[in-house]
């Protein structure tokens, strides 16, 4: 009897399996849940079963139904969000400059240098606005013009579209004097109270809300930080809220906790000489 009762609950449940699977494969369904998944889950659709995987059929022009989800997902992006996703393939990232100390370092608008030791000038990376997951970049500064001294910073900020239309001076994320314009553009997408930080090539951390004082950030690996590495890389992971700094292929340690929202890439020069540049990515040394 016991045998009985278990070979029949087997076969309720073999009864149950395709139905289920028929309910799930279907395309519309997919496409509405693949819009609650990350983009290295929505790759892990395709081992689940054959109907979502297999691209035999001829029903989607050779896609299996999981790539024919992604490929709708992509079609229904705004042309801001396509625009976004083409420049996050790019390994170099441009940059708009902001203030009249800075330039482009012999065309190349993935390299700045300062021209003058009257201010500060900064330079973003518009086209490349951060809104969730992991980022990396790779900050590398050139050597100091001899008898000059050059102030350099690098970090993240909130997206200022336009800004670099404007005719300033000097332009860096600290200075109170810029707060009040910055607001101005404040959208919806600014989640939380941090809205910038930047990591000064001395270690020293700073960020804000712009709406009080600067603040600096104690963050643990001070003292293992290299000022005389040239190399920097960075990550700002928006599932943690972290933002961390790297050298020789190793993190020295998490700059600021509670990012949230959206951000871009900066970085900001006083004085003549040198270069800085960016690109996206960094290689990291297995510990």
């Amino acid at each position: 009897m016991e045998c009985y009762h278990g070979a029949a609950k087997r076969q309720r449940v073999s009864m149950v399996e395709p139905s289920a699977l028929t309910r799930l494969a279907n395309i519309d369904v997919l496409g509405h849940l693949a819009t609650f998944l990350e983009a290295g889950e929505l790759c892990q659709v395709r081992a689940t079963c054959k109907a979502l995987g297999s691209s035999d059929e001829s029903a989607f022009n050779g896609l299996s139904m999981a790539e024919e989800a992604a490929r709708r997902i992509f079609e229904s992006a705004s042309d801001d969000e396509k625009g976004h996703a083409a420049a996050a393939r790019r390994r170099g990232l441009d940059r708009a400059l902001l203030g009249r100390s800075v330039e482009y370092q012999a065309g190349d608008k993935a390299a700045v240098r300062g021209t003058s030791d009257a201010g500060t000038s900064s330079a973003i990376c518009g086209n490349h606005v951060m809104r969730a997951g992991k980022h990396w970049a790779t900050f590398i500064f050139g050597r100091e013009v001899a008898g000059r001294r050059r102030c350099r910073s690098v970090g993240v900020i909130r997206p200022l579209p336009g800004w670099d239309q404007r005719a300033l001076e000097r332009c860096t994320p600290n200075d109170p004097r810029l707060w009040r314009a910055v607001l101005r553009e404040r959208t919806s997408r600014w989640e939380g109270d941090v809205h910038f930080c930047q990591f000064y090539h001395t270690g020293n951390c700073w960020y804000s809300n712009w709406g009080g004082t600067d603040q600096i950030s104690d963050w643990e690996g001070f003292d293992n930080f290299d000022e005389d590495i040239d190399t920097l890389g960075m990550l700002l992971d928006l599932d943690s809220g972290g933002l961390s700094v790297y050298q020789n292929g190793q993190r020295v340690g998490i700059l600021k906790n509670e990012l949230a929202g959206v951000y871009c890439w900066f970085f900001s020069i006083g004085g003549i000489g040198g270069s800085t540049s960016i690109m996206r990515g960094y290689d990291v040394v297995d510990a």
